[in-house]
């Protein structure tokens, strides 16, 4: 997600108000700095550091009843007692009454005993619940649906779980000061989930430790088009209207997900070694937004040198019908807002927010933040990647960038690895944090750290993980102790006055 230094809104356009992504040089002397892709070499191992952000980072377990899986931020979120595989999500739509039908059936491994358990659900009205294919009792206990399964469930057993529902999509106020959820447009709608708004129109396990496979049926009017993750399985029409089914294999957190729905044209290419491309294009855009989907594959060539291989199964581009300044991450496919592409042109903001959501794919998506508080592992290792990317491309250095977020750094108040909900899409997560990478970086040497980021991705897709777990792979790549390091760069409200090593 791209968000601005000074207002957290995905509705605010970035190109107004991110002082600190200007486009123009800072003036600085400092020479580039080299972006040539590097050649790895074999690293020691060293012993893993500790986590200053989490004294206690072993599984809780979970428990029958159990609300949360713990996260600090959001407490609510989550169920530490069951690990959900698979959604299986069949869904109607139609602008005009707003209103979405559903049938979910989730498939649910118990990581505990099992009486009742809970998911996240804000909004959804319940018409019935079944587990395992028998009628099960239910409570709408906002911010929770807790289900009493027919007969208790041993720690362990898979068992499938049917939710039928409807909703009636309204904004939701998230703590983070960012509008997220089901959004209707003029012509259809789009969803916006990050960090809490997939609870409000879809009941799930709705926190990013917790990864499943998705499969969307989705039925619209005759003539739109219906939009999801993964690759399309079939697309057929009948009296009724159209349907269309998307497959989501890999693995994927909640606040990822896509569904639009509108009058959309699919544009299905093949990017470097084969790799399947799909966007999404609202059919009177076709040819203004060509050459964004033109440009996706020297992108990715590029990230790849440094990121390692595309991690997922397909990527694409969404160019929705929505306000100025929506960008988000959605996995395998990007979602933006028209009103910031409508020049047709691959101008510094264009180059910017394709660029920064293209890079979360490896860093947020393939692998996302065990605990909210880790959102610098996407957000940071984002704002890196477009960087490096604008001064591939010719509009802004990396060293200009570099400059100018340390300048901010040092008189900005907030620890980079344990942000408040308040500030989690504030400048110390986005710039602040990769200028942590840089400073990394002139730390153990490009090669270290190239083979970091590659490392990270390539031993970790699929899953979640935490900060603690990033220091331990650096100190193990480096080989030598980072302790310092982290708490002087990453774990710090301010930086020092005299500013420490790499810097100084």
């Amino acid at each position: 997600m791209v968000a601005c230094s000074l207002l957290a809104s995905c509705a605010t356009s970035p190109s107004d108000v991110r002082v600190s992504r200007s486009v123009e040089h800072t003036g600085t002397t400092e020479a580039p700095l080299s972006t040539e892709p590097p050649t790895p070499t074999p690293t020691p191992t060293a012993s893993p550091a500790s986590d200053p952000t989490n004294p206690d980072s072993s599984d809780s377990g979970g428990a029958s009843g159990a609300r949360g899986v713990g996260d600090v931020l959001f407490p609510d979120l989550g169920n530490p007692g069951i690990d959900v595989t698979h959604y299986e999500v069949d869904l109607s739509y139609a602008p005009g009454p707003h209103t979405v039908q559903a049938t979910e059936t989730m498939t649910i491994v118990a990581t505990a005993d099992l009486a009742d358990f809970s998911l996240d659900a804000v909004g959804p009205v319940i018409a019935s619940v079944s587990v395992d294919g028998v009628s099960a009792g239910f409570v709408a206990d906002n911010p929770e649906l807790v289900i009493t399964p027919p007969t208790r469930i041993s720690r362990g057993n898979s068992f499938t779980t049917t939710i039928v529902y409807s909703v009636t999509p309204a904004a939701n106020g998230s703590q983070v000061g960012v509008e997220n959820g089901w959004f209707p447009t003029s012509g259809g709608s789009y969803v916006m989930n990050e960090p809490d708004g997939a609870r409000t129109w879809l009941p799930s396990n709705d926190h990013p430790s917790d990864k499943a496979s998705f499969r969307f049926t989705l039925h619209v009017p005759a003539g739109l088009t219906g939009v999801a993750n993964g690759r399309l399985e079939s697309h057929t029409s009948d009296t009724a209207g159209e349907t269309w089914i998307w497959n989501e294999t890999d693995p994927m957190a909640t606040y990822l997900i896509q569904v639009l729905t509108g009058s959309y044209t699919v544009i299905d290419d093949t990017g470097p070694h084969g790799l399947p491309l799909s966007s999404v294009i609202l059919t009177t855009d076709r040819s203004t937004m060509q050459p964004f989907v033109d440009a996706i594959p020297s992108e990715i060539d590029f990230f790849e040198q440094y990121f390692g291989r595309f991690p997922l199964q397909s990527y694409g581009v969404a160019i929705t019908d929505s306000s100025s300044g929506l960008a988000m991450e959605e996995q395998g496919r990007s979602l933006f807002s028209r009103d910031d592409f409508v020049s047709g042109r691959l101008g510094s903001t264009e180059q910017l927010l394709l660029s920064h959501e293209l890079a979360h794919q490896w860093f947020g998506d393939a692998v996302s933040p065990a605990r909210w508080q880790d959102i610098w592992l996407n957000e940071s290792f984002a704002t890196y990647g477009e960087w490096m990317w604008l001064d591939h491309v010719g509009v802004r250095t990396l060293a200009a960038a570099v400059a100018e977020s340390l300048q901010r750094r040092r008189s900005a108040s907030g620890s980079t690895a344990k942000p408040s909900v308040e500030k989690l899409f504030d400048f110390e997560v986005y710039e602040g944090g990769a200028v942590v990478l840089q400073a990394l970086r002139l730390t153990i040497g490009d090669d270290a750290f190239f083979s970091l980021l590659k490392s990270w991705v390539r031993d970790n897709i699929g899953t979640s993980r935490t900060t603690g777990d990033f220091v331990a792979l650096a100190e193990k790549v480096a080989g030598k102790d980072l302790t310092t390091f982290f708490n002087n760069w990453l774990y710090a409200t301010r930086l020092p006055d005299s500013l420490p090593a790499p810097f100084s």
